[in-house]
């Protein structure tokens, strides 16, 4: 697998396409969603996480990777590809580890976007908008 550190933020032939398949306001409300579906999907995890529950946790890092892998957050995708693994394996000390990792690489994402970020220290549970 490709080493998610060193991939680009944004794929930029994956958002060229985008922009000649979608009119501007499609694309417009499809990044939207992107930038929603990271803070809930961030919070879902955090929550998750916080009462052991590996299966939502689980479930949110595969919705989040593929959601950044079909928008072209292909640094997003690669290190949720990379903790769907590790969550597969029950690896849940490297996914725990990886916590940091995830909030920069989600607020890079976000940044990208146009969005504020997300709060993601110490109570994990809020999302700025």
């Amino acid at each position: 697998m490709a080493d998610w550190r060193l991939a680009p933020v944004v794929d930029g032939a994956v958002t060229d396409q985008l922009r000649r398949d979608l009119d501007e306001d499609d694309f417009v409300l499809v990044h939207h969603a992107l930038a929603d579906d990271i803070r809930g999907r961030m919070a879902e995890l955090a929550a998750a996480l916080a009462r052991d529950d590996s299966e939502t946790a689980r479930r949110a890092i595969h919705s989040l990777k593929g959601a950044a892998l079909n928008l072209g957050h292909l640094r997003l995708g690669l290190l949720c590809s990379h903790l769907n693994d590790r969550a597969l394996a029950a690896d849940w000390p490297t996914v725990r580890a990886a916590r940091d990792d995830l909030a920069a690489v989600c607020q890079l994402s976000l940044a990208a976007l146009g969005h504020a970020g997300l709060a993601f220290g110490g109570d994990s549970s809020i999302v700025r908008r």
